[in-house]
C-alpha cells in the first residue's frame, strides 16, 4: 500500500515532552496547533477517498519539508534552510500529528524507516510533501 499526502501550511515543530511536579507536559504553540489541524483535515480527505486506508503494520516515511524563506534571506546568500527549526522536531510534529487523526496508522511507532528533508518553497508553498509506503 502507498500513500501521497500534499500538506500546506507553514511547518511547525513539536519539542520534547517534560515532567513538571509529577505532570507530563507537553509544549504546544499555536503555529504547531494549526498545522495538526492541517494535517489532520488532509489525513481525513485521504480516508475519505478510500475507506480500507489504514497501515496495520511497519511503514516507510518520505518527507520534504517546504519552509517559508524569510524576505531578507536571499537564494544565493543561504539556499538552504541550515536555521531552526530542527528537522528532527519538524518529523515528530508531522508524524505525531498523523498518528493523533487515528485515520492513516495507529501509533509513529509503525515508522521504520523515514527520510526527511528540509528546502526552501521557492517553487511551492509553505508545506510538506509526504509518501507513507508500507513495508
Amino acid at each position: 500500500m502507498n500513500l501521497h499526502l500534499e500538506i500546506f501550511g507553514n511547518p511547525a515543530p513539536q519539542g520534547s515532552k517534560r515532567i513538571i511536579k509529577g505532570r507530563l507536559i507537553e509544549a504546544s504553540s499555536e503555529k504547531l496547533r494549526k498545522w495538526r489541524k492541517e494535517i489532520a483535515r488532509v489525513c481525513t480527505e485521504a480516508r475519505a477517498r478510500d475507506e480500507d486506508l489504514f497501515f496495520l503494520g511497519p511503514v516507510r516515511v518520505e518527507v520534504v519539508f517546504f519552509m517559508p524563506r524569510p524576505a531578507s534571506v536571499k537564494q544565493s546568500k543561504r539556499p538552504w534552510p541550515i536555521v531552526p527549526p530542527d528537522l528532527d522536531k519538524l518529523c515528530r510534529g508531522l508524524l505525531d500529528g498523523i498518528g493523533q487523526s487515528e485515520l492513516i496508522w495507529g501509533d509513529d511507532s509503525q515508522v521504520v524507516n523515514l527520510i526527511a528533508t528540509k528546502v526552501y518553497a521557492d517553487a511551492r508553498e509553505p508545506g510538506a510533501s509526504v509518501t507513507i509506503t508500507g513495508v
